[in-house]
């Protein structure tokens, strides 16, 4: 089952087994990038550092996979285009 989790996050090299995301409400709270409403990479870059040291993530591949989750739209599609297990 993990191994199709990580799957998901193509672009990502992602330990197995994986950490435990938080808990489920950490959604509600999440910016959005979409790169197309004005919002510039950094601006995202610096809301989402500061969502992200709010709920103490500690390990990285939690953090990478909830960062992922913060991408939607074009950026989205973007991030699922990028060569499999490209970033490490």
């Amino acid at each position: 089952m993990e191994r199709i989790i990580a799957a998901r996050y193509g672009p990502l090299v992602l330990p197995i087994p994986l950490n435990s995301m938080p808990a489920e409400e950490y959604h509600e709270y999440m910016p959005k990038f979409t790169g197309t409403e004005g919002v510039t990479a950094e601006e995202h870059l610096e809301s989402f550092y500061s969502y992200a040291d709010n709920l103490d993530i500690s390990e990285d591949d939690v953090w990478m996979r909830i960062f992922f989750q913060s991408l939607d739209g074009e950026a989205r599609k973007w991030f699922r285009e990028l060569t499999p297990k490209s970033i490490a």
